[in-house]
């Protein structure tokens, strides 16, 4: 099948980001060429999103028009606004559990994954997006996973505290590293990248430490497995 013009302009324009700015042989280099040689290699099902966003997605156009302003990610920023009218905006599954502000103060999209745009397992490639002033939750999950960072804001990994990387820096998690971020006074947006490398449902059970890791997915998607990581 083939991938969606859009899409591909968004997954070049990362992959061009993330070398330029990652260096060969280390562990985020690594899992940047994990993730690119398996996207080279074949698309997946193509199933346009349609749910209706959550709260924070008003922060959206305001967040985009930061990052077309900024030369660090205004070709992925340009890339990504295209696309962007295709994807479904979703909750993280347990929002409700962490109070109102969260539930609202967030809102990811899938472009390709198990319930993504171009649905498939081996691959997960997503956005976050994050209203001014909320932290997003601690998590974590078995995929090591790259951020490429589109606005001010700081990530937090457990063994360096938190930290700014800037607009255009690249954010590295190793596997099952518990990790998170938070906006300031304008909204965070990033893109995540992770290298799983399972066939289509041969998702592994649910990490006692974290039963989030395996999630239902969104309301009105179509095909796909029946799990899905919980990832952010």
């Amino acid at each position: 099948m083939r991938r969606p013009e859009a899409l591909d302009r968004v997954l070049d324009a990362a992959r061009d980001f993330i070398a330029d700015r990652v260096e060969a042989g280390t562990p985020p280099g690594d899992a940047a060429r994990r993730i690119f040689d398996s996207l080279a290699g074949s698309a997946g099902v193509i199933a346009p999103g349609g749910a209706p966003p959550p709260p924070a997605y008003r922060y959206l156009p305001s967040a985009l028009e930061r990052a077309r302003a900024a030369p660090e990610v205004s070709s992925l920023a340009d890339a990504f606004a295209a696309l962007e009218p295709e994807l479904t905006w979703v909750w993280r599954s347990d929002s409700e559990e962490h109070g109102e502000t969260f539930r609202d103060g967030h809102a990811n999209a899938w472009l390709v994954g198990p319930t993504g745009l171009e649905q498939r397992s081996d691959v997960l490639v997503g956005a976050s997006l994050l209203a001014p002033g909320i932290r997003y939750i601690d998590h974590h999950h078995p995929p090591e996973e790259l951020y490429i960072v589109m606005s001010e804001g700081e990530w937090y990994r457990e063994d360096r505290g938190w930290h700014a990387p800037g607009i255009g820096g690249v954010v590295y998690n190793p596997s099952d590293a518990v990790h998170a971020m938070r906006s300031g006074p304008e909204p965070l947006l990033a893109l995540w990248l992770l290298p799983v490398g399972w066939k289509t449902g041969d998702f592994p059970r649910a990490p006692a430490r974290d039963a989030h890791w395996m999630s239902r997915r969104p309301a009105g998607r179509s095909a796909g497995p029946k799990w899905i990581p919980d990832l952010m």
